[in-house]
């Protein structure tokens, strides 16, 4: 083989060779320019999240933001309103309906706060974050939402609940018994619900709002902390003389034998029960 001959070859073979690095680096240069670009670090961004678990298939899914209408709330407050008022005209019902749908907010987040922090939160706690929101609450109620929070807890699960928003409310039932008084108020609102592990995404829908509905009952029950403390007989819903029950709070005299009582407003407003249905 002539030398000019392996001579070209060689030149040819050089010549490749620096195209082959010209387009290397080119490439790596476009791959820089890519990776510092606004759209670059998003993309990045995105696929380190889906690397730690942060983003899940739904968070991508276009078509799950299609969102699902609010949920209906049986509203019968134009019916009930006149008789909570007849039996309770001073109680401002919107006032407490307001509170209601405080304590049920107060209630998601703090299964969110309280799930992700450290395991040193009690009842009391819970008992004192929603006494917050301007009603009393019953310790069955904290007890039973500590119960939640204690089972996630044992898993590693953190409950998150997050851009919580109430639709609409309204008086869904008004139930008198011979020992308490029951008002629930039903509501309809949207979430992000799900739950995560070690920071990790494990179930629940971190992009389409769940819909749902809850019934809160707040009851009207008798105080027996403030009935122990009391030292006479003539203290209670019943006439020391002749036993017969006093109906309405406040009377100084029983409507049967007219004998001077001594009544005290024993009844209190709790919160009682949180119910999604």
């Amino acid at each position: 083989m002539p030398a000019w001959f392996s001579l070209k070859w060689a030149i040819v073979a050089v010549v490749g060779l620096f195209a082959a690095l010209g387009v290397i680096g080119g490439v790596r240069k476009a791959r820089r320019a890519w990776r510092n670009s606004l759209l670059g670090m998003i993309t990045q961004g995105v696929k380190d999240e889906i690397r730690q678990g942060k983003v899940g298939p739904e968070d991508l899914n276009m078509r799950s933001v299609v969102q699902a209408p609010p949920k209906s709330v049986s509203d019968l407050s134009l019916t009930l309103i006149p008789r909570i008022a007849k039996d309770y005209p001073d109680l401002n019902v919107s006032e407490m309906q307001s509170a209601a749908q405080a304590v049920l907010v107060k209630s998601l987040q703090l299964q969110t706060e309280m799930t992700s922090g450290t395991n040193g939160d009690t009842v009391d706690r819970i008992e004192r974050e929603l006494c917050s929101c301007g009603i009393g609450v019953t310790r069955s109620l904290c007890q039973n939402l500590d119960q939640i929070i204690g089972a996630a807890r044992s898993t590693g699960k953190t409950l998150i609940y997050r851009d919580v928003c109430v639709h609409k409310g309204g008086i869904n039932e008004y139930k008198r018994t011979a020992s308490t008084v029951e008002i629930t108020f039903q509501y309809s609102l949207q979430y992000l619900q799900y739950q995560e592990r070690n920071g990790k995404f494990i179930s629940g829908n971190r992009a389409t709002p769940t819909q749902a509905r809850y019934n809160v009952k707040v009851i009207n029950i008798l105080d027996a902390t403030r009935l122990a403390m009391e030292d006479t007989k003539g203290v209670g819903f019943n006439c020391p003389h002749c036993g017969a029950p006093v109906r309405h709070l406040g009377t100084d005299v029983c409507e049967f034998c007219g004998t001077a009582i001594k009544t005290v407003d024993m009844r209190v407003w709790l919160v009682d029960q949180l119910l999604e249905i």
